[in-house]
């Protein structure tokens, strides 16, 4: 159909012109996939006005009552206190989402994400919790309907570039030397949707066999949080994706840590063909372990150690069969497991034997990993192994080892927390897209729940109050309109305190 040159300036996505009667109508459109014809069809969803040459677009009434309608409701008392913490926590990230996204977007992606974080809310429910929280007064004074995040979820999983670029901009805080990032192993998310083509039967640990998506975490040791993450199809193991998100994320810092399942030949030789480092853990029965320095009576005259969180660690290191091994003792946990595995000939005789615990003696309460860890030399030349290695004994590098293989726990409770406390097990998606958003709120409210841990464990406080504890008590803090003014409601002192000790004051 022809339209003449005038009108084009009116023409924008998702929407059609079309001459009627002589005049001239803009509709809003979809595109929807037709299942029998296998094409994408044009579907008119609605009239949004006429356009005349003289006076331009002139908007249905029909269209701007549908809008109105969709305007917040007044409210006059609204919880706060979620808000509040959110926006204290996450102030620095408020601030860059917004200049790497727009207003619009970063405000209703960051609302989404608060409630996601606050009450575990699915899309369908967000805009309620919205509407009666004060974040609908400061941080997006739109609706929050659910074309509203459906169209944000999609909008920012469509731009992944600028994603990535927010995600590297969290490290920014941290001079280059202070640096440590550590690459997780993926975890899966069930995926029950007929039509995303990402999800596909996989291996997980649960041994259950639905179709699922699995998401690759870089975490921040320093930082003690995520600052990467990138959703993968489902039947894709893990070291096939690694070197993708290290070209991806673009930093040279990481390090890929596994679980005691991981060591093999093939695995090792996949990491090596990659150039990616890794820390991986080896079974007690592996022969590349070599006890025999522990064997001696006298062998702490022949090895070395360091102290980890009071505890005396002992360890030697050597190479075999071409790879570099750490064998560590902690003699606090030998003791244990001795008394352990000694306690359960008695409850457990069918599994457990004297004749065994002499056959395991040597190794309890030892930890062995074969590593690779590149120098700066070696990084600087495309990470090929220098012939000049220092000395693998040097204890720095040897603590620094053991330390960070001892982060992959708090790896582990992110991810129980990404499950659990999100409620993130199970999703149904049906667009691509539109999930690359949900991940990307999801993300944004674990970073929120890993700061909100930190402040709680600077204070002596996680023995008594968990995240979840913190973020239920400041749903109790609201502000109320008295005479067109907005004033917070009272409080306890004991309340006042506790919020304080982390940081966090509401009076202010």
């Amino acid at each position: 159909m022809y339209l003449p040159e005038w009108i084009d300036q009116y023409k924008e996505p998702r929407t059609e012109i079309k001459k009627i009667n002589e005049r001239y109508y803009k509709y809003e459109v979809k595109y929807v996939y037709n299942k029998e014809k296998k094409r994408t069809e044009k579907k008119t969803i609605r009239l949004l006005g006429k356009i005349t040459e003289e006076e331009g677009f002139i908007p249905s009434e029909k269209d701007e009552l549908r809008k109105r309608n969709e305007q917040l409701p007044v409210i006059d008392i609204k919880t706060f206190g979620l808000y509040f913490l959110f926006s204290t926590l996450m102030e620095k990230e408020i601030l860059t989402l917004k200049n790497t996204f727009d207003d619009y977007l970063a405000g209703a992606l960051l609302s989404f994400s608060m409630m996601r974080w606050g009450y575990r809310s699915p899309i369908k429910r967000a805009g309620n919790y919205h509407s009666h929280d004060f974040v609908s007064e400061e941080l997006f004074t739109n609706a929050l309907s659910d074309k509203c995040i459906s169209h944000t979820l999609r909008t920012i999983g469509e731009n992944r570039e600028k994603v990535v670029c927010w995600m590297k901009g969290l490290l920014d805080e941290f001079p280059e030397e202070g640096k440590n990032f550590v690459m997780m192993d993926s975890t899966h998310t069930q995926s029950l949707s007929e039509s995303l083509n990402i999800n596909a039967i996989g291996y997980n640990p649960d041994f259950t066999f639905e179709k699922q998506v699995r998401l690759m975490y870089l975490f921040s040791a320093k930082m003690k949080q995520p600052v990467y993450y990138r959703m993968i199809n489902g039947n894709i193991t893990d070291v096939k994706s690694m070197a993708l998100c290290v070209k991806e994320f673009g930093e040279d810092d990481i390090i890929y840590i596994a679980d005691k399942g991981f060591y093999s030949k093939d695995n090792i030789e996949m990491l090596d063909n990659e150039k990616l480092q890794y820390i991986i853990p080896l079974r007690r029965n592996n022969p590349l372990i070599d006890f025999s320095m522990l064997q001696q009576p006298d062998f702490k005259r022949g090895i070395k150690y360091f102290s980890y969180q009071n505890r005396i660690i002992w360890y030697y290191s050597y190479e075999k069969d071409g790879n570099l091994i750490i064998t560590f003792l902690d003699e606090h946990l030998r003791v244990s497991e001795e008394n352990d595995y000694l306690n359960r000939i008695k409850t457990h005789p069918e599994n457990y034997s004297i004749e065994k615990y002499y056959e395991k003696l040597i190794g309890f309460g030892t930890l062995s990993i074969v590593y690779k860890i590149f120098e700066d030399e070696e990084k600087s030349k495309g990470n090929k192994k220098n012939k000049k290695t220092k000395d693998r004994n040097e204890i720095p590098e040897c603590q620094v080892i053991y330390e960070t293989y001892k982060t992959r726990n708090e790896v582990e409770i992110m991810f129980d927390s990404y499950k659990n406390f999100l409620e993130a097990d199970v999703t149904y998606m049906q667009n691509r897209y539109v999930m690359e958003g949900w991940l990307f709120a999801n993300f944004i409210a674990m970073i929120a729940y890993y700061k909100l841990y930190i402040r709680l464990k600077q204070a002596n406080k996680l023995s008594k109050y968990s995240p979840k504890d913190i973020i239920e008590l400041s749903k109790s803090i609201y502000k109320l309109k008295c005479r067109g003014v907005w004033r917070i409601s009272e409080t306890t002192n004991s309340t006042n305190n506790l919020f304080r000790n982390i940081g966090i004051d509401y009076l202010k």
